[in-house]
């Protein structure tokens, strides 16, 4: 089957009556298990990332932010997560209870949505870098959460179960997301009538955001996982980068994936500056483009869980990388907040494909022992590549403008989904050799 073939089955297969009616047998059929906890611990995860997530640029411009603090903004969390990763989770090993230790974690970065709260009422002169900065430091306990989350996930769900887990929770997440956000936009938007209220609601809004945070750590708790601190793990960190780097199967997805989401992450400023300088987005058009967004790929969640079991990973990259690096290509073009919002429509399908395949495809990629090492060593490497990539794009604006700075991530990304294509091909050859 061609490529552009795939494409139009891809949107042939998008309809709302049957992703609702999907969603609804979903619901009755996991409810009590530990697929049902993972999806209700994610749902309320998404509600409190987006009662300020999808805001941050908006508040970052309200506060007197400039192009070097979007890039920043985009970048430290990146450096921050690549220092603590691989100590952090020698550190996990140590705990008696990852599980908790997770849990605990968690809650520190909830916590720290709280004291985002009191940037406004802090001389101005600071405040943008401050805000850059604490979301930098928040990066180090999500980073350490979401690392071991990974871990857990390897032990919780098997092959099978661990993909429809994966994919369920991230299409729940994707309905639950865009209502959030077009509620907290319009608020935002229409219900202040001075500058000095709107960043009051802002703070109501980190505070509301910190109160869901503490529920979501209480249904995390409710996943019921097997003790899994007695795993051994190598000598010191030279005996770990040996077995990685002797091992074919982890080398094979880590390499192409870790050179397109580099290009990936190159362009969220890129984006982000066209956004906010060139197209004046307020908050409303954020939200509208998280609705967009999020509605789209929600409906196109069953059609990436048929090509997970049909096609696998691979195949997943290289259809949503091609669609992604297809918008990128068309963003310099989109003149208004209107055809932005039809953008990010794509964007949404592309998105969720992308994220689904890196998530299960790395857990498929490590081996039952040690994963946690093999993760912490990926998200390590990922999030160095998270921050040197807004510094390239930077670099690409500055040399070339925002239009052709977009233009040439959009080749990168063609070109690096052309070299998963490629590895998939050769790696289906030699099983077929064999």
């Amino acid at each position: 089957m061609r490529l552009t073939t795939r494409f139009g089955y891809l949107f042939r297969n998008m309809n709302v009556r049957e992703g609702l009616f999907n969603m609804r047998r979903d619901v009755s059929r996991m409810r009590g298990t530990n697929i049902w906890f993972f999806i209700m611990y994610g749902l309320l995860f998404d509600t409190a990332s987006s009662l300020w997530r999808p805001f941050a640029l908006p508040f970052l411009n309200r506060l007197g932010g400039t192009e070097f603090h979007i890039t920043l903004l985009n970048s430290l969390p990146g450096a921050v997560a690549a220092i603590v990763l691989l100590p952090g989770a020698w550190l996990f090993r140590r705990f008696a209870n990852q599980k908790k230790a997770t849990a605990l974690f968690i809650l520190v970065s909830r916590a720290l949505i709280l004291a985002l709260a009191l940037i406004p009422a802090l001389p101005a002169f600071i405040r943008p870098m401050l805000f850059v900065v604490m979301l930098g430091l928040m990066n180090c306990p999500d980073a350490l959460s979401q690392t071991s989350l990974q871990s857990l996930l390897g032990n919780i769900f098997n092959g099978n179960t661990r993909g429809q887990a994966i994919a369920l929770r991230t299409k729940f997440g994707q309905a639950i997301i865009p209502v959030v956000s077009i509620i907290t936009g319009l608020v935002i938007t229409f219900v202040p009538r001075t500058e000095e209220q709107r960043m009051l609601l802002y703070q109501i809004f980190f505070v509301i955001a910190f109160c869901v945070g503490v529920l979501e750590v209480m249904m995390f708790n409710r996943i019921k996982t097997e003790d899994t601190h007695s795993v051994p793990v190598p000598a010191g960190q030279k005996g770990l980068f040996r077995i990685i780097r002797t091992d074919k199967r982890f080398r094979a997805f880590f390499i192409p994936a870790i050179f397109f989401v580099f290009t990936w992450q190159a362009g969220w400023p890129l984006f982000a500056i066209h956004q906010v300088r060139t197209l004046q987005s307020t908050e409303l058009w954020f939200a509208i483009y998280a609705l967009a967004s999020g509605v789209s790929a929600f409906l196109s969640g069953g059609f990436w869980q048929k090509w997970l079991r049909k096609y696998g990973n691979s195949m997943i990259f290289v259809v949503s990388g091609f669609l992604l690096a297809a918008n990128t290509a068309l963003a310099p073009f989109v003149g208004s907040v209107y055809m932005m919002a039809v953008l990010s429509i794509f964007t949404g399908i592309s998105a969720i494909g992308i994220n689904t395949a890196l998530l299960n495809g790395v857990l498929e990629a490590t081996p039952d022992d040690n994963r946690m090492m093999y993760l912490a060593f990926y998200n390590t490497v990922v999030n160095i590549s998270l921050f040197i990539a807004p510094f390239f794009a930077h670099t690409l604006y500055s040399w070339r403008g925002n239009a052709n700075a977009l233009f040439i991530v959009s080749a990168l990304r063609a070109f690096s989904t052309g070299v998963i294509w490629w590895v998939h091909r050769k790696k289906n050859r030699q099983l077929s050799n064999n």
